[in-house]
């Protein structure tokens, strides 16, 4: 794969990028579809979905570290990590068919069953998948480029989740409401996660780089643990995914009860994610002329200042919740490719430190907080939604629908303006990567004269 000073071909970045376009298909409707869909429609209370969601995440507290730990060590003719993709993928095309197409009486029991398998089909996929990623280059901007691309094909999806159903809609008249939607998803899931999985785990080499992961799992927690650049970058990116898994989690709710648009819910979220896609060369341009910490921060200050304008709107006006949601969205862009890039550097320091790849340990414990944090999101705003006296089955008084406005537009933004403090304190910059590879470079150096082995490190 990626040698030094070398580029990536496109062919290469496009085989890297298929499966994230099929995990965002399984993935992004939970947040967006499923809280709505499953209380107005098929009766449970809000406040217990939130709940449910909540624990489904929080089960994998205990998974994502295992499957790191295990992909770290697998050792196989097909490579570490292309396995676990393979034995993922089943899981996650079922569950999510189950999740998004239910059948007969749906009980709390049924979501939270169907929530927990896809979340641990999606572990197995997932944190080996991001591994991977991490390791095909050593290159700082080569890196943003990897992740970039690998986000275009989600927002891809993203965008598929939205107009794919919305075409429908327009051409055989099914796929308009959340129910229908979320059935033609189910249906592409069931397609392409096979598919595009299969097709990057046979055409895609993994790169050999290092020794395999040989220590006790606990050890590389408490190894995690003391690593201050890692603790910043995670805490961080938790925050802000907090922040946008509110946003993701009430947005139904928002534009059908508070701003009473629910036929162009749709529309407006294909324009998020279709600003996504445009910013993002953006963000990994600036990302060059500044750095990805600076990029990361300017784009979370815009996020920042622009939610709370969500107050301002009156039920009905549709052109300023376009605006004010397509300049969050065009902000938003850089937040998952960045923070990926960021991470692949500080792994790439703490596997070259310890001598030996942890990718797949680091990218659990990413995983991980993603996760908690993301249960927290939908654990924390349903129920409080609910304690307000919001009920999506009901005609809510003013009281809730203010409650609704509330979380959805100044609980994201708080949580923003710690992530920002917290970002700035990260570390890791092109200048002090150079310097640390040249420290590790000569203390293998002194190892290889001394004893006249060769490091894998220093084969490549």
């Amino acid at each position: 794969m990626k040698q030094p000073g070398k580029s990536l071909r496109k062919s290469q970045l496009v085989l890297l990028g298929l499966p994230e376009f099929a995990m965002y298909l399984a993935v992004i409707p939970v947040a967006l579809y499923i809280p709505f869909f499953y209380s107005r429609d098929l009766g449970l209370s809000i406040t217990e979905i939130g709940l449910i969601l909540m624990v489904a995440r929080v089960s994998d507290v205990f998974t994502d570290p295992l499957i790191g730990a295990l992909s770290d060590r697998t050792k196989t003719r097909w490579g570490r990590r292309k396995p676990w993709m393979v034995a993922g993928t089943p899981l996650m095309m079922i569950s999510a068919f189950q999740l998004f197409s239910p059948s007969g009486e749906v009980s709390n029991i049924y979501l939270l069953g169907w929530s927990m398998l896809l979340w641990f089909g999606w572990t197995m996929i997932n944190i080996p998948y991001y591994a991977w990623g991490a390791e095909i280059s050593d290159d700082f901007h080569e890196r943003t480029r990897i992740t970039g691309w690998r986000q275009a094909f989600g927002f891809a999806g993203n965008i598929s989740v939205l107009l794919i159903p919305v075409a429908c809609a327009q051409l055989f008249g099914y796929g308009g409401v959340a129910k229908e939607a979320l059935m033609i998803i189910g249906a592409m899931t069931l397609v392409l996660l096979p598919l595009l999985v299969g097709l990057t785990v046979a055409n895609l080499p993994e790169r050999k780089i290092l020794q395999p992961n040989s220590q006790p799992i606990l050890r590389n927690l408490r190894v995690m643990a003391s690593n201050g650049s890692f603790l910043v970058l995670f805490f961080g990116f938790t925050l802000m995914s907090l922040g946008t898994t509110v946003i993701a989690t009430l947005f139904m709710l928002f534009t059908t009860f508070a701003m009473e648009l629910e036929e162009h819910a749709q529309p407006i979220l294909l324009a998020y994610f279709a600003v996504n896609i445009i910013g993002l060369p953006f963000w990994v341009w600036l990302s060059r002329k500044i750095g990805k910490r600076e990029a990361w921060m300017t784009g979370t200050l815009l996020m920042t200042i622009s939610t709370p304008a969500y107050l301002l709107l009156s039920p009905g006006d549709l052109m300023s919740f376009v605006l004010i949601t397509v300049v969050i969205g065009f902000a938003g862009g850089n937040f998952l490719a960045l923070s990926m890039s960021m991470k692949a550097d500080v792994i790439d320091i703490a596997s070259r430190r310890r001598g030996e790849n942890l990718a797949g340990a680091y990218m659990a414990v990413w995983s991980l907080g993603s996760k908690m944090t993301q249960a927290l999101a939908v654990g924390i705003s349903l129920p409080l939604l609910g304690w307000f006296g919001f009920d999506p089955r009901v005609d809510n008084d003013p009281e809730a629908i203010n409650a609704l406005r509330g979380a959805i537009a100044l609980l994201p933004p708080a949580l923003y303006v710690i992530a920002i403090l917290t970002i700035f304190k990260y570390p890791v910059s092109q200048q002090r990567l150079d310097r640390l590879r040249a420290a590790f470079d000569r203390r293998d150096k002194r190892y290889l004269d001394k004893t006249g082995l060769v490091t894998e490190s220093n084969a490549l």
